[in-house]
């Protein structure tokens, strides 16, 4: 029986049994990946020119400034509870590290104030060093014709020598070694170490390091029946080739398989040898147990193999003198890379940094369960900052606040003149949008950002800033039908929740929702979404600066495939562009047809009783539900109600939202919630990676990290693709994997176009997940502050802090606030 039609099969009814991991949100709310190729900034617009490449000093701002103190007052709807860079995990969190911790690399406007440039902070210098390290040999590998690369390897870092930490102990090329041994320790397993070890820039060998807890341990691999010779051993609670990429035995067991798994004298053998815990070496007898199960899975027993591994070694240590990161002196670095990097892209990982201070990381360390954790960057004690800013006080759930930390560098190194005016930042942690919004008119409040009814008001504003963001919000489902039951018995109000299984009963909400008319009025300016990654993804902003994926043929077909919507001869349309502009996502007559089929669909299976309410309800956010959220409820219930008419399910189904949830990402991958609203965003120039977070568990370190998965495995679940004429068919997990890293296609562009786009339609077609809209910031800034420019640019935002001026200092501001009468005029 051919294997892949054999889980096909079977896998809708297993359930999938993965550890836990936490997702990572945006401002508070939504996830961003991980940071160095992951920016976290949301950028908005592509570069106008080509780039400026050579870093330099950045032009000094000569406008003039007012003598004194200038505080730069925000908001935020929750605190950060972890600025640790090995371990955080939301954006509030990593919008705090932008202020106190410094980069190697930075981005700025450039001196013709349009293009971008290169800036070093914590480096001075970066230079490709490939084909001159002196040790290359022993960290580079031979080609087909015994040559070792010359370039994009190996890079030589020069560490800036008057950098220090915030208690002014100087930083050298020992901190460096020290922070990422710890980044990749076997015995923390940091949330971040993936970057490291398995993103575009993963470090020589380190993972081997990162898997040193095995060391000494057998090496079991999977076996099939190409594996002639054992001994083999088995485990039904380890996931196996006769079941997929992801489910074990005991899986299917627990999934209503448990008939299947009887011996050849009818006993269950979870009663008998697989009761034994871990693995248990294949006898004669074993094997015809086994052999009879796969007999009782329709499929040949020749292949009772597939349910065994075999011993393929064992796991030596990987000590770190095989790790590719090398000191040389106290002043420089050699990052050499597991796959060619180029420059920019060597540059734009290092946007970021990994440094702790060993004395407070070592102080935090302790136990929990079989990891090691430490309180690093949890508090003002228990950090230390390198950046222009340091903690001067933190009050959880109240307000944090930053003042210049007067042993950075920059204050005396004659290249930041004029630059980081700003003397303090106060973050005050407000949970209710009105509230924010009357401080700001107060003039408590430097920046708001505003809902749609405030645009109604603001839009004429000369202070008004909208911003185009990366993240696209979609409503997420848990569709595993034993977590539904148990949801509905949970909430033991009769109401149905099963009814979420059926992938035309989320198709059909998709096609009810109007997402024009859901984002003019229901959001602050959101523009409506059909796709996953959005026009500020560049495949290839390098080269191109016009490289937006979503403006390929590629990208407009991963939503044409979706529809079905056909382009070229004989259609309406005579291009996938004049196809793509006329896509609305919205058709009521197709949803009610849906809404009709999956009625009698549900009642044949016993799933609905006729006249049954459907309650779904739905984690909207971390903080209090807004008038916005509401309206989205609103607006969503009517959608589907609208497409009911005339079926088994009018009047029936009706939208929940629910605020203050901390773990919304968590709780519906573990199918403790049937609905979340959420967003992923960032990383504008990793599309090809970008797509990992929503398909590839192995990247994301389990199942249950990829949100959409209660109820849908991208491990088992497959796509076809062609390329160059040839039709191959693979898991999404494992095309996610072809395109980064030292994957097959993981240097061909065009080809990865291809994956990237079938991918988005496979993820899109499980309706797991229905995007509705794509994040615009539509915010006011005080008259205070004035940004370096109020064009939006992706390398450089609107010039942040670095380039802030003042038109106050904080007593003349006081003064201003008191001559408008307690209310400034900003409509």
């Amino acid at each position: 029986m051919n294997k892949m039609t054999k889980i096909l099969a079977l896998v809708l009814a297993v359930l999938m049994i993965v550890p836990a991991i936490v997702a990572c949100n945006k401002p508070t709310d939504n996830p961003t990946p991980n940071p160095a190729e992951n920016p976290t900034e949301a950028p908005v617009d592509k570069p106008t020119e080509a780039p400026v490449d050579n870093p330099t000093e950045v032009p000094a701002t000569d406008v003039p400034v007012p003598e004194g103190e200038y505080t730069y007052h925000l908001a935020m709807g929750a605190n950060p509870s972890c600025w640790n860079p090995h371990a955080w995990q939301m954006n509030n969190e990593s919008t705090l590290m932008s202020y106190i911790e410094a980069p190697f690399v930075d981005l700025t406007i450039a001196e013709d104030g349009v293009n971008f440039m290169w800036v070093f902070e914590m480096a001075t210098g970066l230079t490709d060093v490939t084909a001159t390290y002196a040790d290359r040999e022993k960290w580079l590998d031979e080609d087909d014709e015994g040559n070792l690369p010359t370039e994009h390897y190996i890079y030589k870092i020069d560490l800036n020598p008057d950098a220090k930490w915030e208690d002014g102990t100087p930083i050298t090329s020992a901190d460096y070694i020290y922070s990422m041994q710890q980044m990749l320790s076997s015995e923390m397993k940091n949330y971040r170490a993936n970057t490291y070890f398995d993103g575009d820039t993963a470090i020589k060998n380190s993972k081997a390091y990162y898997m040193n807890d095995l060391v000494g341990q057998p090496i079991y691999e999977k076996a099939d029946a190409s594996v002639e010779e054992g001994p083999f051993y088995v485990d039904l609670t380890q996931i196996c080739v006769f079941f997929g990429a992801s489910n074990t035995p005991k899986d299917y067991y627990d999934a209503g398989y448990a008939a299947n798994f009887v011996g050849v004298d009818g006993t269950d053998v979870f009663e008998t040898w697989a009761a034994n815990e871990g693995w248990t070496e294949v006898t004669p007898e074993i094997q015809a147990d086994i052999e009879n199960m796969t007999a009782n899975f329709n499929d040949d027993v020749e292949n009772w193999k597939e349910w065994c591994y075999y011993i393929a070694g064992t796991y030596e240590e990987t000590p770190w003198e095989d790790v590719g990161l090398v000191a040389e002196g106290d002043y420089t670095l050699y990052y050499i890379n597991q796959n060619p990097v180029t420059e920019f892209y060597m540059k734009t990982a290092l946007t970021s940094n990994w440094l702790v201070y060993k004395d407070l990381y070592e102080a935090g360390k302790k136990t929990v369960e079989d990891l090691v954790t430490t309180d690093y960057g949890t508090s003002k004690e228990t950090y230390m900052a390198t950046g222009p800013y340091r903690l001067d006080s933190f009050e959880p759930d109240k307000q944090f606040i930053l003042v210049r930390n007067e042993n950075w560098f920059g204050w005396n190194d004659g290249k930041h003149v004029g630059q980081y005016q700003t003397t303090r930042v106060i973050y005050d942690i407000i949970a209710e949008h009105s509230t924010a919004l009357m401080a700001f008119n107060r003039g408590d409040l430097d920046e708001v950002a505003l809902e749609s009814d405030d645009l109604e008001i603001y839009k004429m504003s000369n202070y008004l800033l909208k911003t185009d963001e990366t993240y696209t919000q979609r409503f997420i489902f848990a569709t595993d039908p034993e977590k539904l039951q148990a949801l509905e018995a949970e909430a033991g109000d009769g109401a149905n929740k099963q009814v979420l299984q059926y992938d035309d009963f989320r198709k059909a909400i998709s096609l009810s929702i109007n997402r024009t008319e859901f984002c003019a009025n229901c959001t602050s300016g959101f523009k409506p979404a059909y796709f996953l990654l959005n026009n500020l993804y560049y495949y290839d902003i390098e080269n191109n600066t016009e490289s937006q994926y979503r403006n390929t043929d590629a990208g407009r077909e991963a939503v044409l495939r979706l529809y079905g919507i056909e382009y070229g001869d004989g259609t309406a349309y005579p291009d996938a562009k004049a196809a793509f502009a006329a896509v609305t996502g919205y058709d009521v007559d197709a949803a009610k047809e849906l809404f009709k089929s999956v009625y009698d669909q549900a009642i044949a299976d016993g799933t609905y009783t006729p006249g049954q309410l459907i309650k779904i309800n739905c984690e909207a956010s971390a903080s209090a539900l807004s008038a916005e959220d509401t309206r989205q409820q609103e607006y969503l219930t009517q959608y589907v109600a609208a497409a009911t008419e005339g079926t088994g399910f009018e009047g029936k189904i009706s939208f929940n939202f629910l605020g203050n949830i901390e773990k919304r990402y968590e709780d519906v991958a573990l199918g403790k919630i049937e609905m979340i609203r959420g967003a992923w965003g960032g990383a504008a120039f990793y599309p090809f990676s970008t797509i990992r977070v929503y398909c590839e568990p192995d990247y994301m370190g389990g199942l249950t990290a990829i949100h959409e998965s209660c109820g849908w495995d991208p491990t088992v679940e497959t796509m076809t693709v062609e390329l160059d004429g040839e039709e191959i068919t693979d898991t999404l997990q494992n095309w996610a994997k072809s395109m980064n890293g030292a994957g097959q296609y993981a240097q061909d562009k065009e080809t990865c176009l291809i994956i990237l786009s079938n991918l988005e339609t496979a993820i899109l077609s499980s309706y797991q997940c229905i995007p509705t809209g794509t994040y615009t910031d539509c915010s006011l800034f005080s008259k205070k502050i004035n940004y370096a420019t109020t064009t939006y640019n992706i390398m450089y935002g609107y010039g942040g802090v670095r380039l802030m001026t003042y038109n106050f200092n904080d007593e003349q501001w006081e003064a201003f606030k008191a001559e408008q009468g307690g209310e400034i005029d900003y409509k």
